[in-house]
């Protein structure tokens, strides 16, 4: 199993935005990338690959950008991150044991689970950051 490469961490992050904006108009790809602070050219390619895979549409021009193309609510964050870096939950193992084996495709399937959450459920944890933080006077 691989690790998560800063592909899929911006790209989920461009989601993210996405789904808490969905319903509004498109966005254009400068605000997502400064908002976020990620390198426009490479939220350009991130983009382009999530919108070949249906996740986002775009509509060039002055009133273009970006929005998501299904509801927050279809779209899972391990869908997205296969599409961004491919199946990283699958390890091939080289080895005979089948004890092994078991644990890795047993691994592989928990994580996919943990990332299963939909983008809406993702956007849930706007509210949990903000009930963790602490005013001083």
């Amino acid at each position: 199993m691989a690790g998560i490469s800063t592909k899929s961490i911006y790209g989920l992050a461009a989601m993210f935005e996405l789904a808490q904006n969905y319903g509004k108009s498109h966005i254009q790809i400068k605000e997502i990338a400064t908002n976020l602070g990620i390198p426009q050219n490479y939220l350009e390619q991130l983009l382009a690959t999530l919108r070949k895979s249906g996740f986002v549409e775009s509509i060039r021009g002055a009133g273009g950008g970006y929005k998501l193309s299904k509801e927050p609510s279809e779209i899972c964050c391990c869908d997205i991150i296969e599409t961004l870096e491919g199946n990283i939950w699958h390890i091939d193992n080289p080895l005979k044991n089948e004890a092994l084996k078991l644990f890795w495709e047993e691994s592989g399937a928990k994580t996919r689970e943990v990332y299963s959450l939909s983008l809406k459920e993702l956007c849930g944890y706007t509210q949990k950051a903000a009930s963790n933080i602490v005013y001083y006077i």
